[in-house]
């Protein structure tokens, strides 16, 4: 059976380079694993409505036509995969 834990055990002292004393609250396991799982469904979501869009625009395009679109099509889904969660942590409402 699983245990309640201690509230206190979630909180951590954070001092700041001014010296001040931040006590942080720290969320849960579940709190973080379902935040974690509702950026990876808008990620994807994102990726497949990039993708349904350059598979429709390639529809009038051949093969040679269809190269510059393909490639601005992998730099968004990697920058989509690798600056979602940077641009929410640097923020200015960024939790860390």
């Amino acid at each position: 059976m699983a245990t309640a834990r201690n509230p206190a055990e979630l909180t951590r002292p954070l001092i700041t380079p001014e010296g001040v004393d931040l006590r942080i609250k720290l969320a849960d396991a579940g709190t973080r694993a379902s935040a974690f799982l509702l950026d990876v469904v808008i990620i994807v979501a994102a990726a497949i409505a990039v993708t349904l869009v350059v598979i429709f625009g390639l529809g009038g395009l051949g093969v040679k036509e269809a190269e510059p679109l393909f490639i601005v099509w992998i730099i968004f889904i990697f920058l989509l995969r690798n600056v979602y969660f940077i641009a929410f942590e640097a923020g200015r409402r960024a939790a860390t």
